[in-house]
């Protein structure tokens, strides 16, 4: 598995190396350059029944966040699952949206689970960018310490065995890219943003690709000792990595009432091609593999000309095929509520 992340972080070098040919790069076209952008970025030829713009007001917001982020086995040669999940806690934060720019910051501030867990320690950076037409995803996130939040199929009381385990590592990166085709009547910044207004019912194809990695160690089985005849012994992992690129197609649509109330709905399927390693007893590579990812975007709400508020509810579901039948999933996600007001600009009075 370290050759895969070498692969990785050598294909991520050169993306981010700079050019070596030396270029001058004078004020005036740089000026130019940040305007183009601008441009591209705020106006385009959209409908304006259907869209309505405040990117030229300034915009504030609180907002409350909920991470979520869980891996689990299955063994579908039986009934037998099993899910782990980290301590989950709410971040609370602001959000200002003005012209091309938009940026959320939410923060812990103690408002976790009352677990006892001798390893806390967590890392979880979830970042997203939206344009006129296109979605960019970013997530690194980092946890020690999970909780068996739930077993399927095993007729055993979660009461009766270990929940909290201090020794499980887990760390996932992924990156997610979306293009929607009906941009100039469908908003994605509408529901997300909420620097534009949606005004009229409408909804578009959406095309995309994402890559995944998932990582997880622990000291011991992730499978309880007492349950392990539920399971086949190649799901005794004490560590598993997992390498996915996946394309996805779907469908958006935003449901408009009295043009500000709004539900917006996002199914965003795709394919994975996965491939790996596992230990058990002992070390095993699968290969290259097919198997299904889910991509949801919601949210619902009032978006008014000075006052919105509402939900935001995005995750990420991948399930990966490991041997025969059997199977692992992770996924990653947030739940957002946020309330925010526009501040209408000042225009100077023309004599």
């Amino acid at each position: 598995m370290k050759a895969y992340l070498i692969y990785i972080f050598a294909g991520l070098s050169l993306l981010f190396s700079i050019d070596g040919i030396a270029q001058v790069i004078t004020k005036d076209s740089l000026e130019n350059k940040i305007k183009g952008l601008q441009y591209y970025l705020l106006y385009r030829n959209h409908d304006t029944t259907y869209i309505k713009s405040y990117a030229d007001q300034f915009a504030l917001k609180l907002v409350a966040v909920n991470k979520i982020n869980y891996f689990g086995i299955r063994d579908k040669n039986s009934p037998a699952g099993l899910r782990y999940r980290p301590e989950y806690g709410v971040n609370l934060g602001i959000g200002v949206a003005y012209k091309w720019f938009a940026l959320d910051l939410a923060f812990n501030i103690g408002l976790r689970e009352n677990k006892d867990f001798e390893n806390s320690e967590y890392f979880d950076f979830q970042g997203r960018v939206f344009s006129s037409r296109q979605f960019f995803e970013g997530s690194l996130q980092y946890y020690y310490g999970h909780i068996l939040a739930n077993i399927s199929g095993i007729d055993e009381d979660l009461d009766d065995i270990a929940v909290i385990r201090d020794d499980i590592r887990s760390i996932s990166f992924g990156l997610q890219y979306l293009y929607a085709f009906n941009y100039d009547k469908f908003s994605l910044k509408a529901p997300f943003v909420l620097n534009e207004i949606q005004l009229r019912s409408a909804g578009s194809p959406i095309l995309g690709a994402s890559f995944a990695y998932f990582s997880m160690v622990s000291d011991s089985s992730i499978v309880p000792q007492s349950i392990m005849e539920y399971f086949d012994p190649r799901l005794y992992l004490t560590d598993f990595n997992v390498i996915s690129l996946a394309v996805n197609a779907g469908y958006m649509y935003s449901f408009v009432w009295k043009k500000h109330f709004f539900i917006t709905l996002g199914l965003i399927p795709g394919i994975n091609f996965n491939l790996g390693d596992s230990k058990a007893e002992q070390r095993e590579s699968f290969k290259w593999n097919v198997s299904y990812k889910m991509k949801t975007m919601n949210a619902l709400g009032y978006n008014g000309d000075r006052f919105f508020t509402g939900f935001q509810f995005v995750g990420d579901w991948n399930n990966i095929r490991l041997y025969d039948k059997l199977h692992t999933k992770f996924t990653n996600g947030s739940l957002k509520f946020f309330i925010g007001y526009r501040f209408k600009n000042k225009r100077k009075k023309t004599s």
